[in-house]
């Protein structure tokens, strides 16, 4: 309602005949501004804030608009010019449909230079300054480019003047550009030849298969170069296990443990090409096994063992007839000879296998019958507090590689993993526990990684958000080698344990070694756990490896399937992984806290969190009983 001062006087204008109005729409700017630059419009008399603000070429059409800011009620707008010297006019439209003008003012746009002082010529992949000069707009940038590309590589000249970039890996005639980052006009130009490298590599013509071997190379050695080993005849940019040419002269390779024929390659660091490359045979391996024909369930026996002990390899026992990539029980060879193998606690037919520890290739079988023992086993539950204790920190690391664009029914995997992640971090972890995020696959045809949430106490909120941006690309590459490797540095805050909890559905393809990486975890002096989380994951040999892994980081590995699997997953992988120990130091039985009850035979052992001795308890297990423990 209005008051009675204002009615009077709007009576007393009408009576008058003073018509009534509200004061037009106006604009005020710059007449000029060079091309590429940021104006500031400032308006007046806008009555809606979804009104809208652009910049057009004269005589566009009305109702037609470009780049645009919302008239809000501030009264200032910011608004780019474009790229193209020229006249223009700044336009307040309508928020209605078809947009009618309501205010505008001419503006004219002014040619801008720039210029380059750098070296006429480069050696391939090489790092060179180039000083320049120019408007050094917000998302201006100087790049190499030719005839085929605008730009090969780039960098943004707020990042510094002078700019520092690396040449391409293929030689030949080339531009540096000074683009402006609106319109993506290039304003200065100068020509740049890229002079071509050679290299050279020497390795052994014949190792075995799994064995470590020494490679010397002669090259430019730039950024990420590397030597890699491939089947003979891979396509282009192909690699398996890699060492970079910085850790050395020579570097060592380890062989493929499947013998053939295969090429050990010099590769560039940008775009995996070879420039040099040596034959190189390796060699099949054998191994043999000896074991007594049966063993009581639950018991412990001795296999002597003949094979090339490579790293990882390992000797297991299985149902009798199972498939490849199956395992059971298992002990590596590396930790003696004999190996002292547990039997299963079910009795039947079974097999020793000597299998490989890359491929997991059956190197050598054996029967064995495991007969039934005395007693029946008991059952044990372990429970604990939470994921980690006082002090501890957790990390998870994102796979966003191409392949979690794939779909389970009608969603994507990585719709279905930000979904399970949000829900995680909102309920399943507690508010202001130390928490970071890594992720990676975000970059085509790319290794990259990256530390998207710093460790910090864990804001729900915030994380939901970083988590909801993320967008996985075709092409990506899974560096987990990598990522494992950043994990120390990305904790480093941490004085307590560290949970690791790595959610990928694919292989390690960036030639990383996943298991030396979480090796080194371990033994940085500060509790670690690395859990890991397979997700869509159909080829069993690759599910194997990734257990194997986490049991190298005192963690568990849990499989899922779709978005329920990977819910109970994920919640399964908060809780610590324990072990049951025989007062004689032998591990009988795994677990996971808070999980299902497990078989142990009868017994006095103790009950500890892997990777821990602090968090112990003693526990005596009865044929056909429970027995309860919270660590």
């Amino acid at each position: 309602m209005l008051a009675r001062s204002t009615l009077s006087r709007i009576v007393w204008l009408f009576l008058i005949g003073t018509p009534l109005a509200w004061a037009a729409p106006a604009l005020k700017a710059p007449e000029t501004a060079n091309i590429g630059t940021a104006i500031a419009v400032t308006f007046t008399g806008n009555t809606n804030p979804r009104n809208f603000i652009t910049i057009v070429a004269k005589g566009t059409p009305e109702n037609q608009y470009d780049a645009y800011e919302y008239a809000v009620a501030a009264g200032k707008v910011e608004l780019r010019m474009p790229g193209t010297p020229g006249d223009y006019e700044i336009r307040l439209l309508s928020a209605d449909s078809p947009y009618p003008t309501l205010a505008r003012l001419p503006l004219k746009a002014i040619a801008v230079t720039a210029t380059f002082d750098a070296p006429a010529q480069v050696a391939a992949g090489a790092e060179f300054k180039i000083k320049w000069t120019g408007p050094n707009n917000d998302r201006d940038y100087i790049a190499i480019g030719n005839a085929e590309r605008p730009y090969v590589v780039y960098e943004y000249t707020r990042n510094g003047n002078p700019s520092v970039l690396r040449a391409p890996d293929a030689g030949g005639d080339y531009e540096l550009r000074y683009f402006l980052g609106n319109g993506d006009k290039v304003i200065a130009t100068q020509k740049l030849t890229i002079g071509k490298v050679t290299a050279s590599v020497s390795a052994p013509a014949q190792v075995n298969a799994g064995a470590a071997f020494d490679v010397k190379w002669q090259g430019p050695n730039n950024s990420k170069d590397f030597i890699t080993i491939v089947e003979a005849g891979a396509p282009e940019r192909r690699y398996r296990q890699y060492e970079y040419t910085d850790a050395g002269n020579p570097v060592q390779l380890r062989a493929p443990d499947v013998g053939g024929q295969y090429e050990v390659r010099y590769l560039t660091g940008q775009s995996y090409a070879t420039l040099a490359s040596t034959k190189i045979t390796v060699g099949a391996v054998t191994a043999s096994l000896q074991a007594p024909t049966e063993a009581v369930a639950g018991s412990t026996f001795a296999v002597t063992w003949k094979g090339p002990n490579n790293p990882s390899d390992y000797i297991t026992i299985v149902p009798k007839g199972a498939q490849q990539g199956r395992t059971g029980n298992y002990e590596y060879p590396a930790r003696g000879n004999p190996a002292k193998l547990l039997a299963p606690l079910q009795a039947g037919e079974y097999e020793l296998w000597y299998a490989t520890g890359q491929s997991h290739t059956t190197l050598a079988k054996t029967n064995i019958r495991i007969t039934p023992a005395k007693q029946e086993p008991g059952k044990l539950l372990v429970t604990t507090s939470s994921a980690v204790a006082a002090g501890g920190g957790i990390e998870i690391i994102l796979d966003a590689s191409g392949s979690m664009l794939q779909k389970i029914g009608s969603q994507r995997r990585i719709d279905i993993a930000k979904q399970t992640l949000s829900k995680l971090t909102s309920s399943g972890i507690p508010a202001g526990t130390p928490f970071a995020l890594r992720v990676f696959g975000r970059e085509v045809d790319s290794c990259q990684t990256d530390l998207d949430i710093p460790v910090s106490p864990l804001d729900a909120a915030a994380v939901d958000a970083k988590i909801k941006a993320l967008e996985a690309k075709n092409n990506a590459r899974t560096p987990i080698g990598a990522s494992l490797e950043k994990v120390s540095s990305d904790l480093a805050s941490i004085k307590g344990e560290r949970l690791v909890v790595l959610l990928t559905d694919g292989e390690e393809t960036c030639g990383g070694d996943p298991a030396a990486a979480i090796a080194a975890l371990t033994k940085a002096g500060t509790t670690v756990r690395v859990n890991i989380v397979g997700f869509a994951i159909e080829d069993p040999k690759l599910a194997l490896t990734f257990s194997h892994w986490a049991s190298l980081g005192n963690g568990s590995y849990f499989d899922a399937k779709d978005a329920a699997g990977l819910s109970n997953a994920l919640t399964q992988s908060m809780r610590p992984s324990f072990e049951v120990v025989t007062p004689q130091g032998q591990v009988v039985a795994t677990g996971v806290s808070g999980g299902d009850a497990i078989s142990v035979m009868p017994g006095n052992y103790s009950v500890r969190i892997k990777g821990q001795t602090s968090r112990t308890q003693s526990v005596t297990i009865e044929s056909k009983t429970t027995a309860t423990v919270k660590l």
